[in-house]
């Protein structure tokens, strides 16, 4: 009799923590994947609808939010697997990252407050537009500081915040032979409930008098913990062999192709359906068409050895937190003169120097980690 092998060795669908490298190697092509989608978010809140009509869900339904949520998943997994085994650290350095992502949150929202008291965003154009004297009250300032009220472009951070939590839990089950389908479930229930309830929002309105459409953390968790289940499967296993095969390829290609040409009106989009496709609730199509691109970027990615890049991208992405909180405070200073009727030399002058200054936070941060690994050495 042959003695059957321990569970962790039978089921090759899920990577062990304790088979891995005791090193984090860093992918280059998730710090270049994460830098587009920084200069794709640039440009979505800065550039006029002739230029945003050409990189604002270009693929269809998703947009450079979703793809963020689904990477955060990714190299959430890839970095804290190897402390599953010690579940104590892996709970510290969890909750070390959401206070680092909670002080960066606080720290812009400092920033954009003051520069709202300072009257420098107080004009015709913005006030049109996102009604700053409302969405920067001083009495919003506590509300947004405990994460129930975000103002405009101040979603992702507290999102991140409040995922860091869960997130030790999640990653160790979905390590756990068996026991990831649970994980799945139970993010699919939640998704299913946020169809008919946004906590958050509810909340925001109660303080605030601005009717954003506020991403709602009970549907925006699954992308999330479709970036954690995809990098704890085996490159080898059958999922993602089954993922990988010509056939799911090609009906990848199809549900793109098909949210392509109603998004871009090549095919007439009926009123009635447009709940499905809805960002703030993440609606079913909506989430079709972007599992469907996460399956084809990563057969995409799998072409090319971890080391490549495009430099410049994957210096944004490596500094991804720095660069992101900037980019918030840049779109608040520079939508008023993008606002304005500009010829269109002046835009795209105007959209490659705001493009270019995303390189100066990344600089910065690669600058005092070179500082604080030399005062360690």
């Amino acid at each position: 009799m042959v003695a059957r092998p321990p569970a962790c060795k039978r089921a090759a669908r899920v990577m062990s923590p304790h088979d891995l490298p005791p090193v984090v190697v860093r992918d280059a092509r998730l710090d270049t994947v994460r830098g587009a989608l920084l200069v794709i978010m640039t440009i979505d809140h800065l550039a006029p609808q002739w230029v945003t009509r050409y990189s604002s869900e270009s693929l269809g339904f998703v947009s450079a939010m979703e793809g963020f949520f689904v990477l955060f998943g990714v190299a959430y997994a890839l970095a804290y697997r190897r402390v599953l085994h010690t579940p104590a650290r892996a709970w510290s350095k969890s909750l070390r990252r959401a206070l680092t992502v909670y002080g960066y949150h606080l720290a812009t929202l400092a920033l954009a407050f003051a520069l709202a008291c300072a009257g420098w965003l107080d004009g015709p154009a913005w006030l049109a537009r996102a009604a700053d004297v409302q969405q920067f009250g001083p009495g919003l300032a506590l509300w947004a500081a405990m994460l129930i009220y975000r103002p405009q472009f101040f979603d992702v951070l507290p999102a991140y915040v409040l995922l860091l939590l869960p997130a030790p839990v999640l990653l160790r089950w979905l390590c756990r032979p068996g026991a990831s389908a649970w994980v799945l479930l139970g993010s699919a229930a939640g998704w299913l409930l946020g169809q008919w309830f946004n906590p958050w929002e509810q909340l925001a309105r109660v303080v605030s008098p601005i009717q954003w459409v506020w991403p709602n953390l009970l549907t925006w968790q699954a992308p999330f913990v479709i970036g954690l289940f995809c990098a704890t499967r085996e490159p080898a296993g059958p999922w993602l062999t089954a993922v990988n095969s010509r056939s799911v390829r090609l009906l990848c290609l199809a549900i793109v192709g098909v949210c392509f040409a109603l998004k871009h009106e090549l095919i007439s989009l009926s009123p009635s359906l447009l709940p499905l496709f809805d960002k703030g609730n993440l609606g079913p199509a909506r989430l079709l068409n972007l599992v469907a691109l996460v399956l084809l970027g990563g057969w995409w990615m799998g072409r090319f050895a971890p080391a490549s890049k495009v430099t410049w991208l994957a210096f944004l992405g490596r500094h991804s937190l720095e660069v992101f909180s900037f980019h918030i405070l840049l779109s608040y200073a520079l939508m008023p003169l993008f606002a304005e009727p500009l010829v269109m030399p002046v835009t795209l002058g105007l959209l490659a120097a705001a493009l270019a200054a995303l390189s100066l936070p990344a600089w910065l941060h690669a600058v005092y980690q070179r500082r604080g690994r030399q005062r360690a050495a």
